[in-house]
């Protein structure tokens, strides 16, 4: 844990220095201060705050379903947010009530989804896999109509959206998205223990005195929650919360009281140096632009996840 936090603070420190513009970070000089200060350390800092968000969420999803492949976007979360974003650029709203209808879309599709899996008091992992995917599946024909009748401008947007980007962001945002990623953090680092007994079976789980649909309902809402305010923030940003749950998990076991905390820790880093390079690759060259976050961290999570799986599935077999 202390070598993640050390990797994180170097992360967040070459992002920093990283840009189309070469800044010296201690230095008191006005112009290298304002670009420091109001463009580069809000936006690494969400960078860490989503990655954070994502990793974490994606290590709990995988308990609770028990499920190597859930990630925070098939429970339907992602699908509700990304519908709220997605309606707002429909409507020709402001950046600010984009960010404010995603993260309402994913408070509607948390208690939509609660409300069917919750029926009767019964919470199976089974069935919240099957709703969100089918909540998912709903949404994302919603999002493909709007894009059907919107402008070519706001569809250009709605593509930026579902790719997923980390763009400069305000005080209040980054102070309202902190908020729920490191209240959702805690909660589920402090859940970490009973999240083992899962692992070895829900009857176990309850003969050690545990209440499987109660522990699995707080870990949905505390882990849907960061997924919401990341997402409303970043849009889709995939495979970091199945990526780096898996390669935690390969390195130091199942354990979620260090599994959670160590896949946040990482999907901060990873995030933090993606973005760093998602706005850095292409700026010196002849396309002068940003290349969308999502984009990156498809390009480097799809084939490390597909080595990390032959990995597991070696050890398993051998």
């Amino acid at each position: 844990m202390a070598a993640l936090a050390v990797v994180l603070g170097v992360s967040i420190v070459l992002a920093l220095s990283m840009g189309s513009e070469s800044i010296e970070l201690f230095s008191d000089d006005p112009r290298s201060r304002l670009i420091l200060f109001t463009a580069r350390l809000p936006r690494t800092i969400l960078a860490a705050l989503v990655g954070m968000a994502l990793a974490s969420s994606g290590g709990a999803f995988q308990a609770i379903l028990k499920n190597p492949l859930a990630d925070p976007f098939i429970l339907g979360i992602s699908g509700g947010a990304a519908l709220g974003s997605v309606l707002a650029v429909g409507l020709g709203l402001p950046f600010f009530y984009i960010s404010t209808l995603a993260f309402a879309g994913s408070i509607v599709a948390i208690f939509s989804i609660f409300f069917v899996v919750g029926f009767r008091g019964k919470f199976r992992a089974a069935e919240l896999l099957l709703t969100g995917v089918v909540f998912n599946a709903f949404c994302f024909a919603m999002i493909l109509f709007i894009n059907a009748v919107v402008t070519m401008e706001e569809a250009y947007q709605i593509l930026f959206l579902l790719i997923g980007n980390i763009e400069e962001t305000g005080l209040e945002t980054l102070a309202a998205v902190a908020v729920f990623v490191i209240a959702g953090f805690v909660a589920l680092v402090f859940m970490s223990r009973r999240m083992n007994a899962l692992l070895i079976g829900d009857d176990e789980a309850r003969a050690l005195g545990i209440d499987t649909t109660k522990l699995r309902a707080a870990v949905f809402f505390a882990a849907s929650l960061m997924v919401g305010a990341a997402v409303a923030a970043s849009g889709l940003i995939g495979f970091v919360g199945l990526f780096v749950p898996h390669a935690i998990r390969l390195v130091f076991g199942s354990d979620q009281r260090l599994l959670i905390p160590a896949s946040g820790l990482a999907g901060a880093s990873f995030l933090v140096l993606a973005d760093a390079g998602a706005r850095t690759v292409l700026m010196n060259t002849g396309y002068a632009t940003e290349l969308p976050v999502g984009v990156i961290t498809a390009i480097i999570g799809a084939p490390l996840f597909m080595v990390l799986l032959k990995r597991g599935m070696s050890r398993k077999y051998d």
